[in-house]
């Protein structure tokens, strides 16, 4: 949605069945959004700044996803992502340089 001084105005949907959680991230200068469901895979989005919009990055095998949370440790990025159905996983955010 988009405030347009008013109200809010629709500027991109995503399918959600099922969906428990839906979060959004900030790690360093990159922007995500996170939807969680109990019937696929956990849905990762970028913010795409060319496009003005969140677009799909990434699935993870996370099972009944609940919750989100980032964690820095030793200047290094972490999601842990709890779940319901099974046992908590604890990603980490890398961003590998493929120019060279």
């Amino acid at each position: 949605m988009k405030w347009d001084g008013s109200m809010f105005t629709e500027i991109q949907t995503m399918p959600s069945r099922g969906s428990m959680v839906f979060q959004p991230l900030s790690i360093g200068n990159w922007q995500y959004a996170i939807l969680g469901s109990d019937y696929s895979l956990t849905q990762v989005y970028q913010w795409d700044t060319k496009k003005g919009q969140l677009v799909h990055f990434q699935e993870l095998n996370v099972q009944a996803p609940r919750a989100f949370s980032l964690m820095s440790i030793d200047n290094r990025e972490f999601l842990l992502a709890s779940s319901f159905k099974g046992k908590t996983q604890i990603y980490e955010h890398l961003m590998i340089n493929l120019s060279s």
